[in-house]
């Protein structure tokens, strides 16, 4: 005779016989381990670049969040590292938003500079994974770059929102 076993709690070793159960307590058993694995905690960075300055917090944060939130919807941003750097290079104007808990600092240490350089603003976020959250994935991403709206756009008066909160927290524009 052969037995099927369940591993429900691999650390501890609990194992549970399938044969020996029946299939409304193997049901409920695999709801609660779901449901378990959805309770899932928010990640916390531990680290923040020395870099990272001007940090947005508080209600900027929550403004920025659910901009880049609307424009995701509207495909109007640009996501990474190499397709934020073109899209600065070739002179497209809007918002970059950078993590501030990436290591090492070198993969993007030169956004700034070239953001100061075309006029663009540029921020902080305290965590990768709440801009990956506010694009929708739960992938974590370390830069997007939100592109300036049409006058039109649904999301335009959050943009100047945003923007006016950036020049009142930003020292260098």
């Amino acid at each position: 005779k052969i037995r099927s076993w369940l591993l429900i709690e691999p650390a501890v070793g609990q194992q549970i016989c399938l044969s020996a159960m029946g299939k409304k307590e193997l049901k409920e058993v695999v709801e609660e381990k779901a449901a378990e694995e959805e309770e899932e905690e928010p990640r916390v960075s531990l680290y923040v670049s020395p870099l990272a300055t001007p940090l947005v917090t508080d209600k900027l944060l929550a403004r920025s969040l659910k901009l880049i939130k609307k424009s995701v919807s509207e495909k109007k941003t640009r996501r990474g590292v190499p397709e934020c750097t073109k899209a600065i290079r070739k002179g497209q104007q809007g918002i970059c938003f950078l993590a501030g808990d990436i290591f090492p600092m070198d993969v993007f240490a030169h956004i700034p500079t070239l953001c100061e350089e075309k006029g663009i603003y540029y921020v902080y976020v305290k965590s990768r994974h709440e801009l990956g959250a506010a694009c929708q994935t739960r992938r974590p991403i370390s830069l997007i770059m939100v592109m300036e709206p049409p006058a039109d756009s649904a999301y335009s008066s959050t943009y100047q929102q945003v923007v006016a909160g950036i020049k009142a927290v930003h020292p260098y524009m």
